[in-house]
C-alpha cells in the first residue's frame, strides 16, 4: 500500500467457520497496519450484519448482498477493496470471478496499484480416487510440496481429464486473475479441525461427519478400511497463515508472496489416516457415553454416502482418499503453526461437545 493510504480489505464468508476465525485473528492482530484497517464483510441478511456491527463496532463494515449469485453487489464491493479474502463456497466460479473483476476496477481507479485476492481452496483437488479408480496416482504415497512442485500444472492436467468443481473454481480464479492483472494467492487446506472463533458457525465438516454418524446411527464407520492418508490443520493456525499473507501485502506489497500460477500453497500441520479419524470420533463418543462399542466398522462407498451424509464423489475425495501435502511456502513466510497432535486428538472431544450443544 502507498504511504498515507488506508488499505481496504474485503472478507467474504465472515459468518462461516474459516472466515469467522480469520476475521477475529485479523482484528486482534499485533500488526500496526492491520490495526488501522476497517474490514468490510460481505454478508447475507441484515440480522447477520447487525450482529457483526454490535460485536466489532467500527472495525467492521458489513455490506449486505443477496447471495453468491448477486454478482453485481459482489463486484461493487471488491471495486472498493485492495485485498479480497474469499472464504465462501469454493465451488462457485462466478462469484470468484466477480470479485476479481471488482479488484481490476480498483486497480484501474488507483493508477495501477497492485490488488490481491486470497482464495480458499482444498487439498481434495489433488487427491486420488482409490475406490472407484476414477483417478489413480502412480505413487499413492506421493507428497505435493508447494515450494517444489508445479501444483498449477498438475491441477490443469487433472482438470482437463476429469473436472472437479472446487478445482474448476480455483483454476478459474488463477487464470482470471492473470487475465485481469490481479494478483492471486490460493491457500489450499486439508482437513480443518478445532472450534472456530467467529460469531456464527464454529465447526468444520469432515470431523463432525464421523461424530454425527455415531450419534445418528449408533456406530462409528469408515469407508473401505480408511487406508487413505490426509493432512490436517487447526482452524486458528490456518487463520494465522492468512494473517501472515495479509500483513505481507500491507507492509511490503506482497513482495514475499508467490502469485498466479506459482501462488498455490498448502496449510497442513499434521497427518492422519481416515481410520484414525473415525477412531478418534469413536473414542470421543465412547468416553461421553454416546457409543457402547468404540470399534470402527468398515463399509462400502454407497452405504458410507448415506451414513456420513456425503455425495459419493465428495466422500471418496474428501473422506477416503490420499492427499499428502507439504506446506513449505507458509513456513518460509514466517508461519509458525503451534497446534499439533494433542490439539488434533482434543478436537474430536471439542467437536462432539459442539454438536451436542447444537442439538440441545
Amino acid at each position: 500500500m502507498t504511504p498515507n493510504t488506508a488499505p481496504q480489505i474485503l472478507l467474504t464468508g465472515a459468518t462461516g467457520f474459516v472466515g469467522g476465525t480469520i476475521l477475529t485473528h485479523l482484528l486482534s492482530s499485533s500488526s500496526p497496519a492491520l490495526n488501522q484497517t476497517v474490514i468490510t464483510c460481505l454478508v447475507r441478511g441484515a440480522d447477520r450484519a447487525a450482529v457483526l456491527s454490535s460485536k466489532y463496532g467500527n472495525r467492521v463494515r458489513p455490506v449486505i448482498y443477496k447471495d453468491l449469485d448477486d454478482l453485481e453487489a459482489t463486484t461493487a464491493a471488491a471495486a472498493q477493496s485492495d485485498i479480497v479474502i474469499n472464504t465462501t463456497l469454493g465451488y462457485h466460479v462466478a462469484s470468484g470471478q466477480a470479485l476479481l473483476r471488482g479488484l481490476a476496477q480498483r486497480k484501474a481507479s488507483t493508477g495501477g496499484r497492485d490488488v490481491w485476492m486470497i482464495h480458499t481452496s482444498g487439498t481434495s483437488n489433488v487427491a486420488d480416487q482409490p475406490i472407484t479408480k476414477a483417478w489413480v496416482e502412480k505413487d499413492p504415497e506421493r507428497e505435493f510440496d508447494d515450494a517444489r512442485d508445479d501444483i498449477y500444472g498438475y491441477e490443469k492436467e487433472r482438470e482437463a481429464l476429469r473436472p472437479y468443481a472446487q478445482r474448476t473454481a480455483e483454476l478459474a480464479v488463477v487464470d482470471t486473475g492473470l487475465d485481469l492483472g490481479v494478483k492471486t494467492l490460493v491457500i489450499m487446506s486439508p482437513t480443518i479441525y478445532g472450534i472456530g472463533t467467529g460469531l456464527f458457525n464454529k465447526t468444520s465438516v469432515q470431523v463432525p461427519a464421523y461424530i454425527l454418524s455415531v450419534l445418528d446411527h449408533g456406530r462409528s464407520v469408515v469407508v473401505e478400511g480408511g487406508k487413505g492418508v490426509w493432512d490436517h490443520v487447526h482452524v486458528e493456525d490456518l487463520a494465522e497463515l492468512y494473517e501472515v499473507a495479509v500483513v505481507d501485502i500491507l507492509d511490503h506489497g506482497g513482495a514475499s508472496l508467490p502469485s498466479g500460477k506459482k501462488g498455490i500453497i498448502f496449510s497442513g500441520n499434521g497427518r492422519h489416516s481416515w481410520m484414525e479419524a473415525a477412531q478418534g470420533a469413536a473414542d470421543a463418543c465412547y468416553e461421553e457415553g454416546k457409543l457402547a462399542d468404540k470399534r470402527v466398522q468398515s463399509i462400502g462407498l454407497a452405504e458410507g454416502a448415506s451414513i456420513l451424509n456425503f455425495g459419493k464423489e465428495m466422500l471418496e475425495l474428501g473422506l477416503s482418499s490420499n492427499s499428502r501435502t507439504v506446506s513449505s511456502v507458509g513456513r518460509q513466510l514466517g508461519w509458525k503453526p503451534t497446534r499439533g497432535e494433542e490439539a488434533w486428538i482434543q478436537g474430536f472431544r471439542d467437536d462432539l461437545k459442539a454438536v451436542l450443544a447444537k442439538r440441545k
